[in-house]
């Protein structure tokens, strides 16, 4: 039994740091992604669909939900492009990181052991490590990405 176990330890440890980074950059933008679409109006690159500054002003009760709601739907749609390109990896997972804590605080403060928390393990991640050797940050800047 314990040959197994440090069988299977071996082969877990062989996975490249890399592709888990590049795992958890996929998953972690594709929640932000996800939203961001349920925003976007058919049929246009960056139209917002009806009724989302009502939903930001009415039940989010953010200020100024007129500009809010277009700079969340675009953010929901430029991080996760940058976190999956590993393109200045840190500081779009530090975006996220920061919606999510706005969401957490005052959108959906009941929702932190159903997503945010594991949200926040993804992105601070990615903050903690960086994005990898598979990223476009590791091309640009060389070793120290």
């Amino acid at each position: 039994m314990i040959a197994l176990i440090r069988t299977v330890n071996g082969l877990f440890a062989k996975i490249p740091e890399a592709a888990l980074l590049l795992f958890v950059r996929i998953v972690a933008a594709h929640v932000f992604w996800a939203a961001g679409e349920t925003r976007r109006a058919d049929g246009t690159w960056f139209g917002l669909k009806d009724g989302q500054v009502d939903l930001f002003r009415d039940e989010f009760h953010t200020p100024f939900p007129g500009i809010v709601a277009p700079v969340t739907m675009a953010m929901e749609h430029l991080l996760p492009v940058l976190l999956v390109l590993g393109l200045f990896g840190r500081f779009a997972a530090l975006g996220m990181t920061a919606m999510t804590l706005v969401i957490q605080l005052f959108i959906y403060p009941d929702a932190w052991w159903t997503e945010h928390s594991l949200w926040l393990g993804l992105l601070l991640t990615i903050v903690a490590r960086g994005s990898g050797r598979w990223s476009l940050d590791r091309w640009v800047m060389g070793r120290s990405a």
